[in-house]
């Protein structure tokens, strides 16, 4: 009997928290059990990346899209039958931090409509991830105050010994 075909599928977080499965398309699912042959870590090449997905059924070839966050990756040997299919685009999120370049990656040739929402959904996740940035900054500066309120205490408490 033949190899039953294998589909990726991934847990997509949107802007509002939700999180819903998709299927990848056929271009990135090649690619991705490619990777799977060769990288025992595969998932999480994959895991955290920013991916464009459709958020209703195809009209006449168009649905309107957004850019979720890949929370999980599974394999299976069902496909989907609704429309929940993954666009080939994703970025990382070291390409994001350059909102320009994955924005005019990611929004392709797609409709005007399409241009807004991708904007406004990676806008959100670019934000998110400076925030995540500031925090672990300003847990560094904390981090080196307290160290030279430490050493600052030490070389006082040098400085009294030496006086006596």
């Amino acid at each position: 009997m033949g190899k039953s075909r294998q589909y990726v599928w991934c847990l997509i977080e949107f802007t509002n928290g939700e999180q819903q499965w998709y299927c990848v398309s056929t271009v990135l699912r090649e690619a991705i059990l490619q990777e799977r042959e060769v990288n025992p870590y595969w998932k999480n090449t994959m895991i955290g990346n920013y991916l464009t997905v459709s958020t209703r059924r195809y009209i006449n070839g168009r649905a309107p899209l957004t850019v979720g966050k890949i929370k999980r990756i599974s394999v299976s040997n069902h496909r989907t039958r609704g429309t929940n299919w993954t666009r080939n685009q994703f970025v990382t999120p070291e390409h994001l931090m350059n909102f320009r370049s994955a924005y005019n990656y990611l929004r392709h040739d797609y409709s005007w409509y399409n241009h807004f929402a991708i904007w406004m959904a990676l806008k959100y996740w670019h934000n998110e991830l400076k925030q995540v940035q500031i925090r672990k900054t300003k847990r560094r500066i904390k981090q080196l105050r307290w160290k030279t309120r430490l050493i600052a205490k030490k070389a006082r408490k040098r400085q009294n010994r030496s006086k006596q």
